[in-house]
């Protein structure tokens, strides 16, 4: 086990993609309010010389009206989305590249049995991309309310960056079950890029759209809209939603065991698997 461990933290650490993943997670979560907060101070220095302008009043009118909520809100709409795509293809050498280029093959032989190479992976790759999720969004938080007016709710904050990073682990979890068990990491980006396009509206044309996984991310949007509204705490609005909202109690309760069950269930799917699965060394040498 300790092996295994060390084995997918040097993969992880080396050629920086540990990195990487913290760098382009912060930088998501940072980019819209720098960004927005950028517009806002040029459009105030444009004011003496385009005063009576319509098309300045509208700039202005758009960008002035933005508040910290709004910039938390983004900020999960690039982390969760953008940022869980780029994950997929960070990913891609861990979650079914060592198969395609049969390295996994003299660590087998040598006596690395499929529980303690497939575990070290689910121990590694999903916490640490839930940590950075978390960690980038209340970076971005952070940024939010020091550029835009406005106070935050932070118990909803935190439930909208838990939710995102749950959401994210699950799907990195999806992402080398697949890949592991078939040696086709391209195969394991595809199927989660179609299950996270096409599975919400699937499942909301048939009404159960909620009480799931895929629904963190809906969570994780609705709790960062409502962050800045006058009075409102994590407690209040859980107890007041009604069972249809979103944010309900028992949405986020369901959504989020949910998707921790699953992803255990994965793991040993995924160890099932490879038990079921021969070692050919025919072929070209296993590449180190």
């Amino acid at each position: 086990m300790i092996s295994g461990l060390k084995k997918e933290f040097l993969f992880f650490l080396r050629g920086g993609r540990l990195a990487v993943v913290a760098i382009v997670m912060l930088a998501l979560a940072v980019m819209s309010p720098l960004m927005f907060g950028a517009m806002s101070g040029m459009i105030d220095a444009m004011e003496g010389a385009m005063p009576d302008n319509e098309q300045y009043e509208q700039m202005t009118e758009m960008f002035t009206s933005f508040s910290a909520s709004d910039m938390v809100m983004y900020n999960v709409e690039y982390v969760g989305g953008l940022g869980g795509l780029i994950l997929l293809f960070l990913f891609k050498g861990a979650a079914g590249g060592e198969q395609k280029k049969r390295s996994v093959i003299i660590p087998q032989c040598a006596g690395l049995d499929a529980e303690r190479y497939v575990i070290p992976k689910f121990l590694v790759y999903p916490p640490c991309v839930f940590a950075i999720s978390v960690a980038a969004i209340f970076a971005g938080t952070g940024v939010s309310l020091i550029v835009f007016p406005g106070k935050l709710d932070m118990g909803l904050v935190c439930l909208s960056a838990i939710s995102t990073g749950v959401y994210l682990a699950f799907t990195t979890a999806v992402q080398f079950c697949i890949g592991v068990c078939t040696g086709r990491s391209n195969l394991a980006v595809v199927s989660v890029i179609i299950m996270q396009t096409f599975l919400p509206s699937i499942l909301s044309f048939f009404r159960v759209d909620r009480f799931n996984p895929t629904a963190l991310y809906s969570i994780a949007l609705t709790a960062a809209q409502r962050s800045g509204e006058t009075g409102n705490v994590l407690l209040s609005t859980l107890e007041s939603a009604s069972v249809s909202d979103d944010i309900s109690a028992l949405n986020v309760a369901v959504s989020l065991g949910t998707a921790i069950v699953i992803s255990v269930l994965l793991y040993f799917v995924t160890v099932f698997t490879l038990h079921t699965q021969e070692v050919h060394n025919e072929g070209n040498e296993p590449i180190l």
